[in-house]
């Protein structure tokens, strides 16, 4: 495709942008504890520009001591040099650079501009004085000058998800009587002191600002105050507005949410994009909230939705999603799932990781290096694991051959794109299919391995993938025709017949199966023994689950035990210690995973054998070098095999 919109220039106040793609301000969580850019971080930065974005806008940065958590800082002239060593990197190509102004404030327990009890805070926070945040304003204004010393080519105002400007902004959490507060333009008048401050001092210096357009907060930021605040904004010719929400609380469900996780559609924000753009003028305006396909990104410019779309997680899991675009190379663009587990770590100040990147914060450990000595490598299973160390060997100079007994790739990856709302695991299953072509790797599907077959051929290493297999509840009347696995039903939901439906296990798959029953026509009950659903997942992952079941014909029964499968359907438990039957056409159980055997450590080369029968020790005997590696070894993540995956393939 073409995108002409896409990668076409923009001025963003007297800032030539080469593109409209933009990296969202996402840090990789690392921190020098002199609060200076982490080389690392500056590799990391240096990579997604490398990979063609037009402007990256930095983690936040902030401009004060006060009302913030140590994090890079900017509010001294000491921290200069180190800008600067980011910025000179990032200008090595075409790529241009700006540094996100923050204060984190209530957001985190500090400083507010009021000491009320707010969901967007964790506590009551202390009351800023007036005094207190005229000198704020101050050190924004001083921070974009030390921004500037640095070579950076704009500045951000991050004033989106209720941090400290936002808090300012917003009549859910700025219950002031004094200039800063008491009415909409008390409440607008910080990041307008901060924004005409910037200009009068550095003159045509660019000056953004990230603002909620949207908040899911009582009393908050609606729409149509949305509108008001992007007009009042737009009339101070900020550089642009980067329309953004605050939904991102793990205790807030929001129809609007920033940070949407795969249970829930992408694009989320651009109905606020659109208002902003309808009362914007001549100033860009920045769409984001789950932007991850180049296709769509461009449409949304053509249409005239946005001028720019602030990319975030799409190029954490791949820093090279820009050019791989232009080069219509969309296929190869490693796909982010939207599985939020970058966000979680983010969230809980861990180091930024990613499941289909696993050099994110490596970035200088990526390069792959020739392979010292060719060899014939078999692959046996091709799932994420098998995929990704095929694709590393086969890169690497290797002659790699990869083979699945199944008529199709991707292992659980494939049941697990079924359902109509895992849109992203189609794109990984396409992803594969380019990645397996464009690195030369030999594809065989339908084709069991067996030890004849490796005794035939020879190989000079031997990687086993060959995945895990679905654990069968101990119940009676568990092996009754009318009982399958959550594979099967997630496999071909449409094979099934009947109106009702139980399953038995609550966790992630459990109600993904529940939901994508629902969509074929079931009523279904889900049984969880525990109390309450999807206890292993994380909060947010499960509130967005929560919303889908609660859009179907679903009931959800919770610590209510199995005791038996029968005829009509399933025997349960009672609190009370009743035995009572639950009517069901088809009985799905969902008990989670198990693999082939057990291991010492990590997987690797180091991988201990212990099944004493099945393919694996089989396999195992049949060539010098042998790999067992991913859900065989016991069931993990997409990160997990992916992640080993990587490793064998640079380790043969």
């Amino acid at each position: 495709m073409n995108y002409k919109n896409l990668f076409s220039p923009i001025m963003i106040g007297t800032c030539k942008c080469p593109n409209r793609v933009v990296m969202a301000p996402i840090n990789n969580g690392l921190l020098s504890t002199d609060e200076t850019w982490p080389m690392r971080t500056v590799r990391y930065y240096e990579e997604r520009a490398k990979g063609g974005t037009g402007l990256i806008i930095t983690g936040a940065v902030r401009v004060s001591e006060l009302a913030g958590i140590p994090k890079v800082g900017i509010f001294h002239e000491r921290y200069i040099p180190s800008h600067k060593k980011l910025v000179d990197r990032i200008h090595q190509y075409d790529t241009k650079i700006f540094c996100q102004l923050t204060l984190n404030g209530g957001k985190v327990g500090k400083e507010a501009p009021s000491a009320i009890y707010n969901p967007a805070y964790p506590c009551r926070p202390p009351e800023l004085t007036t005094d207190q945040l005229d000198e704020l304003v101050e050190d924004f204004i001083r921070a974009a000058g030390f921004a500037r010393e640095a070579g950076y080519d704009g500045v951000e105002i991050h004033g989106g998800h209720t941090y400290f400007v936002g808090s300012m902004m917003s009549p859910s959490t700025n219950r002031r009587t004094d200039k800063y507060g008491d009415g909409f333009e008390g409440r607008m008048k910080f990041p307008t002191d901060v924004l005409n401050g910037i200009r009068e001092r550095f003159g045509d210096f660019p000056a953004g600002i990230k603002f909620s357009a949207y908040e899911e907060l009582p009393g908050g930021i609606d729409e149509e105050l949305g509108i008001r605040i992007a007009e009042h904004l737009t009339a101070l010719n900020p550089a642009y507005l980067h329309v953004s929400a605050t939904s991102t609380s793990l205790m807030i469900k929001s129809r609007y949410s920033s940070v949407p996780q795969m249970y829930i559609g992408r694009n989320t924000l651009m109905p606020l994009s659109d208002n902003v753009k309808k009362v914007s003028g001549d100033v860009p305006v920045m769409a984001t909230g789950g932007i991850m396909v180049p296709e769509e990104a461009e449409q949304f410019i053509e249409d005239g939705r946005c001028d720019m779309v602030a990319v975030g997680r799409a190029v954490v899991a791949d820093p090279h999603w820009a050019n791989k675009a232009r080069e219509g190379k969309d296929r190869l663009i490693a796909p982010c799932i939207r599985c939020n587990v970058c966000y979680e770590q983010l969230w809980f100040s861990e180091p930024l990781i990613c499941t289909m990147n696993p050099y994110v914060s490596h970035e200088s450990e990526q390069e792959l290096t020739p392979a010292v000595r060719k060899k014939n490598v078999l692959v046996v299973g091709a799932g994420p694991a098998g995929i990704r160390c095929a694709v590393t060997a086969a890169r690497r100079g290797h002659a790699v051959t990869l083979c699945d007994k199944s008529e199709h790739i991707g292992g659980m990856v494939y049941p697990g794109s079924r359902p109509a709302f895992k849109d992203e695991l189609k794109l990984v299953l396409d992803h594969y299919e380019a990645e397996i072509a464009d690195s030369g790797v030999t594809l065989k599907l339908g084709c069991e391995v067996t030890p004849e077959m490796v005794e035939k051929d020879t190989p000079d290493a031997i990687v086993i993938a060959i995945g895990a297999k679905a654990v069968k509840p101990p119940i009676p009347g568990i092996d009754k025709k009318h009982v399958v696995s959550a594979l099967d039903v997630l496999e071909n939901a449409g094979k099934f017949s009947g109106k009702t439906a139980a399953i038995i296990g609550g966790g992630e798959v459990g109600c993904e199966t529940a939901c994508h029953l629902a969509d074929h026509g079931f009523t279904v009950t889900v049984v969880e023994m525990l109390s309450d659903i999807m206890a292993e997942s994380s909060k947010i992952t499960k509130n967005h689950m929560d919303l889908l079941l609660e859009a179907r014909p679903i009931t959800v029964i919770t610590g209510t035990p199995v005791t038996a499968v029968t005829d009509e359907g399933i025997e349960v438990k009672l609190k009370s210690g009743k035995l009572w039957g639950i009517e069901a056409d088809l009985v799905v159980y969902a008990s989670g995973m198990a693999g082939h055997l057990q291991s010492s450590g990590s997987s690797g080369p180091a991988m201990k054998v212990t099944a004493k029968t099945g393919l694996i020790p089989e396999l195992s005997m049949k060539a010098e070098e042998v790999h067992i590696i991913g859900d065989c070894c016991g069931p993990a993540r997409i990160l997990e095999a992916t992640k080993a995956g990587e490793e064998i393939g640079r380790w043969l």
